[in-house]
């Protein structure tokens, strides 16, 4: 995505340096830059952002020219008609730090002081937007895309083994890391502090996230439902800025669908759009829901025959625009990216969090009966079993080489417990669980696929709303199981949306419990079948071994890929042959294996 790049570096030409990481992370031509370089000093910063949000004639100055911001994203309770970074930079002026707390939005910033010789990193509560950072012996640099700190030649390529193994198991990277050694994550709601005198870095915390849960369980039972719907209408209606500019992706399921209805009247002319198989029920029935709210509605079907044998063609863009920290085994991202390209809106709705109200379908560790019987040293052994969505049943030892077994072992579990423990003696099992979602999933995994949007449009997310989150985390889960708040709020903000079949089930959401569990068999079965009307929109399985078999094999088997002492051929050999037979499903582990190889291919190599 686009977004802040600069450094704090010496024997280098500080113009030639950020122009290329300026030119780095520049997608398309309507960017626009604003920048700030200091020769005598060593500094370069810059914003590279589409023309989406009022971001104001960046870099602003303090009164003394001492202190400048260049501040990425949008506020949400900017109380001003200044601009944000503007609006960020006089509150930190007056307040200090402790302001930040205050901040509600999706954003990161960074605030240079010259007088003190320091420059200062900000993130965002849930870490929505992504900064990386990197130390090196010649000063600091830092890049909302990684590709950008590579720019500077004294940053090392050497490859990160725990991030592998995280990748491994759990089909993305937990905590800070990235998939190199030297190059890390800003963490969310942190403060990140560069000396430029003792090049030293120190990051400090400016939120809890534990104060969105109530401790150990301990939920209030009389938050009425009545609170959490305006919430969530509110959540919505301050996203509602630059509505010109705005779209909505929309499915068959809930949380599109929740968005839609909080809209109300503003959802009419809204454009709309929604990608699948031809014949899918999400084609189906969000051209229901779009007939009812009135969207401008149009369905983008996957035509996946046009792509055979070239998954290559595919999967580098994603790579590429993620920095490799997504791995698209879907593939559909790169379809979605070309409609953007002329998509009627510059910023989009999207869904994500919306599992967080409604934990029974909390992807991929979801919240069933078991959990409730969980104590909590238990939940680490649950989230890594549970989150095993990549290696599966397969032995690593028969798939890596004894070289690179030998450096992940044991990682991805040591990832897991790093994460959780601060949190695994204060919460519920239930709420140590959606701590990892939100802070581990969706942090790391969601956000990287936002990302590549980003390189074409920006994102909103209603359901990531610290207010509705506050709320809602503190709602008995009952009340938040299987998505009672997304139907309270559609029925009371547009009811009519309650008769159209969720595509997860089949069945309306005033289906009784009876026609429910009927429905949902029918459904899930005609599924299977991949029958007109009822194929899920996607069907990645049956993609690899029609479409993509000689693409995947030519890669996974090239010269390169093996010289690279990773894998065992006979290993990979077995695992390929397993999941294009049909006899096992290996599908995200050779789509991990394809990504990671095109990753050294385009940032190693």
């Amino acid at each position: 995505m686009p977004g802040i790049v600069g450094f704090y570096a010496l024997n280098i030409d500080p113009e030639n340096l950020l122009s290329q990481m300026i030119r780095s992370v520049f997608h398309r031509d309507d960017y626009k830059v604003y920048k700030f370089i200091d020769i005598k000093e060593g500094l370069g910063v810059a914003l590279v952002a589409p023309d989406c949000f009022s971001l104001g004639n960046q870099p602003f100055f303090s009164e003394d020219k001492k202190k400048l911001i260049i501040f990425d994203g949008e506020l949400y309770n900017n109380p001003t008609q200044d601009p944000d970074a503007f609006y960020v930079l006089q509150s930190y002026i007056q307040k200090g730090e402790s302001f930040i707390n205050d901040l509600r939005g999706v954003f990161n910033f960074v605030i240079i002081d010259l007088q003190k010789k320091r420059l200062q990193l900000f993130s965002d509560k849930f870490d929505l937007k992504h900064l990386y950072y990197a130390t090196i012996q010649e000063g600091f640099l830092f890049a909302s895309e990684i590709k950008a700190i590579l720019c500077h030649s004294k940053v090392s390529r050497a490859i990160n083994p725990q991030a592998f193994a995280d990748f491994y198991h759990f089909g993305n990277i937990l905590g800070n890391k990235s998939l190199f050694r030297d190059i890390y994550l800003l963490p969310p709601a942190s403060i990140l502090t560069y000396d430029l005198a003792k090049k030293s870095v120190h990051i400090t915390k400016y939120w809890d996230p534990c104060s969105l849960f109530s401790e150990k369980g301990c939920y209030d039972g009389n938050i009425k439902d009545i609170d959490l719907i305006e919430r969530f209408i509110n959540a919505v209606k301050i996203r509602l800025k630059n509505k010109e500019k705005l779209g909505i992706s929309l499915s068959g399921g809930l949380d599109s669908r929740t968005i839609l209805a909080a809209l109300r009247d503003e959802a009419r002319g809204m454009p709309s759009y929604t990608l699948g198989l031809k014949g899918c029920q999400d084609e189906i029935f969000s051209a229901q829901i779009a007939r009812i709210s009135g969207t401008k509605h149009i369905f983008l079907p996957i035509i996946l025959h046009r792509f055979k044998n070239r998954i290559e063609n595919l999967v580098r863009d994603i790579i590429f625009y993620s920095d490799g920290l997504y791995l698209p085994y879907e593939c559909t991202e790169k379809i979605a990216l070309d409609y953007f390209k002329i998509a009627p809106f510059k910023i989009l709705f999207r869904g994500h969090g919306g599992e967080i109200a409604k934990a029974l379908f909390l992807y991929p560790v979801a919240i069933t009966s078991e959990v409730f019987r969980l104590k909590n040293y238990n939940c680490i052994d649950f989230l890594f079993t549970k989150g095993n969505l990549v290696i599966r049943d397969k032995n690593p030892q028969s798939l890596f080489t004894s070289s690179f077994y030998s450096l992940i072992r044991g990682a991805a579990r040591i990832s897991i417990e790093e994460s959780l423990k601060y949190v695994i003696n204060f919460l519920h099992p239930v709420d140590i669980i959606n701590y990892f979602f939100i802070f581990e999933y969706l942090r790391r995994q969601a956000v990287a696929s936002l990302n590549i949007f980003r390189t074409q449009v920006e994102i909103r997310l209603p359901f990531m709303d610290e207010d509705f989150l506050n709320l809602l985390l503190k709602l008995p889960i009952k009340r938040r199981y299987t998505g009672e708040i997304h139907v309270k709020i559609i029925k009371h903000c547009m009811p009519a949306l309650i008769k159209v079949p969720n595509s997860n089930t089949g069945a309306p959401l005033d289906a009784g419990k009876l026609r429910l569990f009927l429905t949902e068999k029918f459904n899930s079965l005609m599924k299977r079948l991949s029958l007109p009307g009822f194929r899920h929109y996607t069907e990645f399985n049956k993609w690899q071994r029609r479409y993509f078999k000689e693409s995947i094999e030519k890669i996974i088997f090239d010269k390169r890929t093996l010289d690279r002492d990773i894998y065992r051929p006979e290993g990979l050999r077995e695992v390929f042959e397993a999941h294009i037979s049909g006899k096992k499903n290996y599908a995200h582990l050779l789509g991990t294996v394809v990504g990671l190889e095109l990753w050294f291919r385009e940032f190693v190599d």
